[in-house]
């Protein structure tokens, strides 16, 4: 009797376990009941009827007057349709706070949206390095974005030249001289695929002094021109100034533009005749 009794025992504890085991476990996704109400209520909660958050730089500098300050919420299937967008004037120090208003009726729970901000000072942009999800899959309203600065038109022409002055240790080269009244001049141009890229212009005047030029040619046309202790000037493809310097500061004027673009073209297409003229021998 007394076997059968421990026996009973411990028969009713596992079902008792069974039973309390039951009542626990998680369902097909993992969730209790508790917490699957819980993401369904946060899933079927109202869209709001604006987005807000701030806007910082990723290295602080201080925004001039007149700056702009791009808003857009978009889908991120089609970004070039924004839902909802608004232009801030700022200046000063970041962060920049924003609040943008949306028609909820026109957010979708299945698609995922973003904030897409750029900031524009002068010639600068600032863009943002990561995306910023917002209302849909579990992201909130409110979003904080991070911007770094996007080189300038001027900036990627300075970078363009410097990698094409590094690789001409690898083209085709040729050289000459010549003289005017008052000059020896001597050259050396590199030619890329037969098109002359490249050419360094050496000047010795009768009366003492020497000036030193390099020239960057893209499409046949003068792209960059930098003077030895002097100025450093850049077209760009329709033949617009986008680089004006001088060294110690200031700029060259349209008479002295016209000469040097003149003296970069004249300095191509003698290089080019030679490079030609050597094909066909």
């Amino acid at each position: 009797m007394r076997k059968l009794s421990i026996a009973a025992f411990i028969a009713l504890g596992v079902l008792a376990g069974c039973n309390n085991a039951g009542n626990q476990s998680p369902n097909a996704g993992g969730q209790t009941p508790a917490n699957a109400n819980t993401a369904a209520g946060a899933a079927n909660a109202p869209i709001p009827s604006a987005v807000s958050g701030s806007v910082t730089l990723k290295d602080p500098v201080e925004i001039s007057q007149g700056s702009k300050l791009d808003i857009k919420l978009v889908d991120v299937s089609t970004p070039d349709v924004p839902i909802a967008a608004k232009t801030m004037d700022v200046s000063g120090n970041p962060p920049f706070n924003f609040s943008l208003d949306i028609d909820p009726a026109k957010i979708d729970r299945h698609r995922t949206y973003t904030i897409n901000a750029v900031l524009t000072d002068g010639e600068r942009r600032f863009l943002p390095a990561l995306t910023a999800p917002v209302l849909t899959g579990g992201s909130a309203a409110t979003a904080q974005i991070t911007l770094s600065p996007e080189p300038t038109a001027g900036e990627k022409l300075k970078d363009e030249f410097a990698k094409l002055q590094g690789r001409i240790g690898g083209m085709k080269g040729v050289n000459g001289t010549y003289t005017t009244d008052d000059a020896s001049i001597g050259w050396d141009a590199f030619a890329e695929h037969g098109k002359v890229v490249f050419v360094r212009v050496n000047t010795e005047y009768d009366k003492g002094g020497r000036t030193s030029v390099k020239y960057a040619f893209k499409d046949d046309k003068p792209m960059f021109a930098k003077q030895q202790g002097g100025a450093t000037v850049g077209w760009d493809d329709s033949g617009s100034v986008i680089v004006n310097e001088k060294q110690g500061g200031g700029t060259l004027d349209d008479k002295e533009l016209g000469p040097l673009h003149e003296a970069a073209t004249k300095a191509f297409q003698m290089a080019q005749d030679k490079v030609d003229a050597s094909k066909k021998k």
